[in-house]
């Protein structure tokens, strides 16, 4: 039995569909993994950021532990390391050195894309921290605030913009550093 032109056009036509269907699925999937990820990560920052200040370390070294553990979400690494060729082992000690140095910005320190951005705008992807003390308690929250989504294409499919803000990540940490910092605390003035 010969098949005719139109059966096998249908064919072709419903597969076609069937694999557009599918990756719409797999590209929606992918998306909700990335966030999922980001999400994670913003979850571990905030409590690397809270342990950091229940110890009574400053605001900037706070900020700094945080954003070390967010680099998964911080975007592309922009730092301006130089390239050592050819690679004697002290040159690259000393460069690796320089790169560690991660609360510096510029020719040696570490940069990502989020984090220190030149221009700010509505749509700029930016990794926040917002620190909250009291006397017993320290609360940090992170997250990435419009974060870029992969495909204009979902944006528009799910009806959203470009750009989502990643759920916060928060934690929680008992204040140790008011016991060990403040000598007054014991009543032995």
């Amino acid at each position: 039995m010969k098949r005719r032109k139109s059966e096998s056009g249908a064919t072709i036509v419903e597969s076609m569909l069937c694999v557009l269907l599918l990756c719409l699925v797999f590209f929606s999937l992918l998306q909700i993994w990335h966030w999922g990820v980001a999400k994670m990560l913003c979850e571990y920052s905030s409590f690397y950021a809270a342990k950091a200040s229940s110890l009574g370390y400053s605001r900037r070294i706070v900020q700094r532990a945080s954003r070390i553990a967010a680099t998964g979400v911080s975007g592309e690494d922009i730092s301006n390391i130089p390239v050592v060729a050819p690679y004697d082992r002290e040159d690259l000690i000393s460069h690796a050195e320089d790169y560690m140095m991660y609360s510096q910005f510029g020719m040696y320190g570490v940069n990502y894309e989020y984090w220190e951005p030149d221009t700010i705008s509505s749509h700029t992807p930016l990794l926040e921290l917002r620190q909250y003390d009291n006397s017993s308690f320290t609360s940090t929250r992170v997250w990435v605030s419009s974060m870029p989504l992969f495909s204009e294409g979902i944006a528009t499919f799910i009806g959203t913009s470009e750009d989502i803000d990643i759920p916060y990540g928060s934690a929680t940490a008992f204040n140790h550093a008011r016991y060990f910092l403040n000598e007054s605390i014991s009543g032995n003035d």
